[in-house]
């Protein structure tokens, strides 16, 4: 391993150090999700060697660019349901899982992500949900599936967490403002794509 790789290798796993140490602050309340997100997000940039010419990333660095699913933070969509001012975050998440368009949302993500996603399971699962009036909840859609775009956890601090391609989903059916936004970013991106030669 050059000296090159091995820093990079050193500088990806501080990243991965930070991601935690930004999860236990969220986690404690000494920032918000989105001022983690934002330093999270800018730590990511520069540590993208794709924009770093010639530079040929090692077998580690190779790996976790092609697993970035594990490598992002997952946000916590009961803070974002909060955000809401609901006393019940919780309902608002079960309530978006009610939708059609989630749940094939969700099993589109699954399948592109998640090798161990039991589509089969899923099926069944849409079938009982519709027929039987069970409520799909976050435990119920994991357990069930084995879906990994979603986390679960119970007691103090716990909540439901998403990776998030997931949570900015829930946060843009939650909140029309933020819908708008990425509805106006995407015609922008399509009118950049369509204006450039």
């Amino acid at each position: 391993m050059t000296d090159r790789e091995a820093q990079i290798e050193a500088l990806w796993t501080y990243e991965i150090s930070t991601e935690k140490v930004l999860r236990r602050a969220v986690k404690k309340g000494f920032i918000t999700q989105a001022e983690a997100d934002e330093f999270s997000e800018k730590l990511f940039e520069q540590l993208d060697t794709r924009k770093i010419p010639g530079f040929l990333p090692s077998p580690l660095g190779e790996k976790m660019r092609a697993e970035q699913v594990h490598v992002n933070p997952y946000v916590s969509m009961t803070e974002i349901a909060k955000e809401k001012k609901s006393s019940s975050p919780g309902y608002l998440i079960q309530s978006w899982m009610r939708s059609n368009t989630t749940i094939e949302y969700l099993r589109m993500w699954e399948k592109i992500y998640n090798p161990r996603f039991q589509e089969v399971a899923c099926d069944e699962l849409i079938h009982t949900v519709k027929t039987t009036g069970t409520t799909l909840t976050p435990s119920l859609w994991i357990n069930t599936t084995q879906a990994m775009g979603m986390q679960t956890s119970r007691g103090k601090g716990g909540g439901t967490t998403a990776h998030p391609e997931i949570a900015e989903m829930f946060r843009a059916w939650l909140f029309p403002e933020f819908m708008l936004d990425l509805v106006r970013c995407y015609r922008m991106v399509q009118h950049n794509k369509v204006a450039e030669p």
